[in-house]
């Protein structure tokens, strides 16, 4: 019986949708974000040192936001060919929050992707990505 309701489990985990994926990945880089907010928070640190790091960890709050807000209109707004790359987009820009949350607001970090400038998905672009092959003109 336990054996089949962990079966069952790990058969579930491994159907999980995309978006479901990247939701997921989501909460795991707020958390990362929030614990390292309250680190700040209780850091010895001088009281400028600490504004700066919580301004910049305010910022990548404001673009995992605006990720989340990506993920959400995909299956709105992007055709189901083109999908996979809008996730696969989003998922590094996960990947990148998640990277630059311990370094400081003077650091070099790691630019998010060409897709997802200005704190967006943009859309319009992807959709110009790898187009689908059309038919040859008549001649």
């Amino acid at each position: 019986m336990r054996a089949a309701l962990v079966l069952i489990c790990v058969l579930l985990s491994a159907c999980a949708s995309r978006y479901d994926q990247l939701k997921s990945e989501s909460s795991r880089v707020e958390t990362a974000l929030t614990k390292e907010q309250s680190l700040v928070l209780n850091t010895d640190k001088y009281a400028a040192d600490r504004q700066a790091r919580l301004d910049y960890l305010s910022q990548l709050r404001t673009t995992l936001s605006a990720a989340n807000i990506g993920l959400a209109t995909i299956r709105y707004a992007v055709p189901a060919d083109k999908q996979p790359i809008a996730y696969d987009v989003l998922e590094e820009v996960y990947g990148t929050i998640k990277w630059n949350i311990p370094l400081g607001p003077d650091d070099a970090k790691k630019q998010l992707p060409q897709l997802f400038k200005g704190n967006q998905l943009n859309i319009a672009e992807l959709m110009a990505t790898n187009p689908a092959k059309s038919p040859p003109a008549a001649p």
